[in-house]
């Protein structure tokens, strides 16, 4: 039996999307404007089952802040869970009080 229109909910868009393409979307369209309040987003995103979703993930995060610091899209998931340990030291080092990160250095 199918719903009457408009009863469906919509698939939430973005980082927190069911849907892996929507997710996709979300990390590339971080990356491509540079946005600086997606990092803690695209840091889980490093922890992704989808070998595509890490590395879109941390080449939107070096786009955004110039580093990758040693994470590797590919790499076991031990050597991965070391990496993202890194990336949540960096955010808390370079986030604001409020939680606003800080802009990377131009480089």
């Amino acid at each position: 039996m199918l719903a009457p229109a408009g009863c469906i909910p919509p698939i939430p868009e973005g980082f927190d999307s069911p849907d892996p393409a929507m997710r996709l979307q979300a990390i590339a369209e971080a990356g491509r404007h540079r946005d600086l309040s997606a990092v803690p987003d695209l840091i889980e995103q490093l922890e992704s089952t989808d070998p595509g979703a890490r590395l879109m993930a941390i080449r939107a995060l070096e786009r955004i802040t110039g580093e990758t610091l040693g994470y590797d899209y590919a790499a076991p998931l031990w050597e991965r869970g070391n990496a993202v340990v890194r990336w949540r030291r960096w955010y808390r080092q370079h986030a604001a009080t409020d939680g606003t990160p800080i802009p990377p250095s131009n480089r």
